[in-house]
C-alpha cells in the first residue's frame, strides 16, 4: 500500500471513529455510570472503552451493526475493568461511601444504578443494554445468548424487582 493509500485509510478511519463517539458517547457514558461510582473512574473507563474501538475499528467488518459491536466492545471492557478494579480495591482497602457531589442525582435513578451493580455480571449485561433499547437479537449479537433466553431473563428480572404488594 502505498503512503496516499494509506493516509486517507487514516483518515476514514479517524471519520469513523468520531462519528461513533458523536453518536454513542451518552450510551457508553450511561454504561459507564453502572460499572463505576466515583466520576474519575467513569472517566477512565469511558477512556478504555473508546481506545478499544479505536484499536478494533480496522477490523469491523460490518457483519453486526455497529451498534452491537461497540456495546459487546464496551461490556467485555468494563468487566475486564470492573474485575482489575476489585483486585486493586482489595488489596487497598474500602474506601469512603458517601454521596460527593453527586447528590443532585434522582434518588430513584441512583437506587435503579445501585440495584443493576449489584447484580450478577450476566444479568447486569442484559438489563443495561436492555435499558439501551437494545432488542432480544442485538443483545444476543453482543454476548451470545440466545434472544429467547435473553427475554425469559430479562422478564425474570424485571419480576424480580417488581415491588411486593402486600394485602391487609
Amino acid at each position: 500500500m502505498d503512503y496516499l493509500s494509506q493516509k486517507r485509510m487514516d483518515h476514514g478511519h479517524a471519520e469513523r471513529f468520531v462519528q461513533l463517539m458523536a453518536e454513542f458517547e451518552r450510551p457508553m457514558r450511561r454504561l459507564c455510570a453502572v460499572y463505576a461510582d466515583r466520576a474519575m473512574d467513569r472517566d477512565d473507563l469511558f477512556q478504555e472503552i473508546f481506545l478499544a474501538v479505536w484499536r478494533a475499528l480496522p477490523a469491523f467488518r460490518g457483519e453486526a451493526s455497529a451498534r452491537t459491536w461497540l456495546y459487546r466492545i464496551a461490556h467485555n471492557v468494563a468487566l475486564t475493568w470492573q474485575a482489575r478494579q476489585r483486585r486493586r480495591d482489595t488489596q487497598e482497602g474500602p474506601l469512603s461511601d458517601h454521596a460527593g457531589p453527586e447528590t443532585h442525582i434522582d434518588v430513584r435513578r441512583l437506587e435503579l444504578k445501585r440495584t443493576i451493580a449489584r447484580m450478577p455480571p450476566g444479568d447486569r449485561t442484559l438489563v443495561l443494554l436492555w435499558l439501551e433499547g437494545l432488542s432480544a437479537a442485538e443483545i444476543e449479537d453482543v454476548t451470545g445468548i440466545k434472544a429467547p433466553t435473553v427475554a425469559v431473563r430479562l422478564s425474570r428480572i424485571r419480576k424480580a424487582l417488581q415491588p411486593n404488594e402486600v394485602t391487609p
